[in-house]
């Protein structure tokens, strides 16, 4: 029984205003019921009308009374119960989902705010299983950005390895080798296949005028462009080199400064010029072409540029390298070539006589009396005599013929396909050119008339080889001293 009337909101409540009524009631005609006892003994009628107004009056007071245990009853177990579940549920619905509901009962109130309770409970299931799902999403987004970014930087990073690798490529060629014209022809074949361009070109400064030349192309660029000048400032590839930075023309038929070759070829699309320099100091321009309009990315144009920055250095190593060589078979006071350069072509030369049966013959020259002219006018005046004597040599003599110095005051001229008696014509005319040229050295001071010994020697089968011919015309050269100088003697 009690178990049911703690689960019955209406049994408390009946309960509730029942018990004290009628302990009220009960209490209420035990007290009229004795009273009037007492007063039957001596006024029985007085004591009936009492006891009947003592029962409406009972009745009436049990009534208030259970109407009053009822409301606080009613208070206790409903209204409280409820203004704490609406409360609950206002917070709830303010987005309190962590709250919950005070149960205080087995009743009906109680259960409901149970069920109140187990409703809350599954939303904030619920809501945390969303947040949970929200945290998953955010982090598998965030995992697909970084796997993006991470495509992006690995084919970055393939991009710039594949630069580096054409760079390098480009680098070893240049370096393969020191002669100035296969490099360049090894820049144009590797620059077109990498980049991908249909002409290339390569300009480079003539340090005597001071123009650009085209040294070298590739591709569909013509080859009759060879050797074509450019002023500095003179088209785009003279502005590049005036500016000393690339310049990049995205349409040639929009930009008045692009010459085609100046007229020589006709071209559309996109052009590239490129300085090449070589610490600090522009060499020359590099030049690429695309038939395409703004065929060039800017990521292609940076790895031009680091190429043109390679082949810079390239270049000028390759020019030291020849002026080095050049010096190194060149006489420095007289400018002639020296005596290493003279045994190279005289063993060429005599290779081909032996080879072919072509005549050759060698002059060794002298110049008379030379110590007796540094004595008296000094060194500075014999290096002037010396190089007034090369040079009265070189005027008269072929381009094929080598005038290169000895040593001291000799020389020596190579005569390739001479025969002795012309040999001994030239010899006979350098000794009156020398002789009848005087050479003005000082302001007040006669001119010096110096004059030379000449000794000629041809090839012969008999000759064993180049130093036996070089040993016949030294001894001819000593017989044309011995006879008086200024003379022309025969091996």
């Amino acid at each position: 029984m009690f178990p049911g009337i703690r689960r019955s909101l209406a049994f408390k409540l009946i309960l509730a205003a029942a018990v004290p009524s009628a302990a009220a009631l009960l209490l209420g005609l035990w007290g009229i019921i004795n009273h009037s006892q007492k007063l039957a003994r001596y006024a029985p009628e007085r004591a009936f009308d009492e006891l009947r107004q003592g029962a409406v009056i009972g009745a009436l007071l049990t009534l208030t009374f259970a109407g009053i245990a009822v409301a606080l009853a009613a208070r206790h177990f409903l209204l409280k119960p409820i203004q704490a579940l609406m409360l609950a549920m206002r917070r709830a619905e303010a987005g309190e989902i962590l709250i919950r509901a005070k149960v205080g009962s087995d009743d009906e109130l109680g259960q409901l705010a149970g069920s109140f309770n187990s409703m809350l409970a599954k939303v904030t299931d619920m809501a945390v299983a969303e947040i949970e799902q929200q945290q998953k999403l955010s982090l598998m987004e965030r995992e697909l950005v970084l796997q993006g970014e991470l495509k992006q930087a690995n084919a970055q990073l393939g991009e710039h390895a594949r630069e580096m690798e054409l760079v390098l490529e480009v680098s070893r060629s240049l370096s393969g080798t020191l002669d100035l014209r296969e490099q360049l022809e090894e820049l144009g074949r590797h620059t077109c296949l990498q980049l991908g361009v249909n002409d290339f070109s390569v300009l480079l400064i003539d340090e005597t005028t001071q123009q650009l030349v085209i040294e070298a192309v590739a591709g569909k660029a013509p080859a009759s462009a060879r050797g074509m000048r450019f002023s500095i400032g003179e088209g785009v590839v003279g502005d590049a080199v005036a500016r000393g930075q690339t310049v990049y023309v995205p349409d040639v038929d929009q930009d008045n400064r692009f010459l085609h070759y100046k007229g020589l070829q006709r071209s559309t699309g996109s052009f590239l010029a490129i300085p090449l320099q070589a610490k600090g100091r522009i060499v020359g321009v590099m030049n690429l072409s695309r038939p395409e309009v703004a065929a060039f990315r800017p990521q292609e144009i940076r790895i031009a540029e680091a190429i043109a920055a390679q082949a810079g250095l390239a270049i000028q190593n390759a020019r030291l390298y020849a002026q080095m060589l050049e010096l190194s078979y060149t006489d420095a006071l007289t400018g002639v070539p020296n005596r290493r350069q003279l045994f190279q072509r005289l063993e060429q030369e005599w290779t081909r006589s032996l080879r072919f049966g072509d005549e050759l013959s060698l002059l060794m020259v002298d110049l008379d009396r030379f110590k007796s002219i540094n004595d008296q006018h000094g060194h500075p005046v014999g290096d002037i005599v010396l190089r007034s004597v090369a040079l009265a040599l070189k005027r008269n003599v072929r381009k094929v013929d080598t005038v290169a110095r000895f040593g001291g005051e000799e020389f020596c001229i190579v005569l390739p396909r001479v025969t002795h008696t012309e040999a001994l014509e030239v010899a006979e005319k350098l000794r009156r050119s020398v002789s009848q040229a005087p050479i003005e050295f000082a302001t007040g001071e006669p001119p010096i008339f110096p004059t030379i010994s000449i000794g000629v020697a041809s090839y012969v089968p008999e000759t064993a080889d180049a130093a036996g011919l070089l040993e016949r015309a030294d001894h001819a050269l000593y017989e044309a001293k011995r006879s008086g100088r200024n003379a022309v003697r025969s091996a």
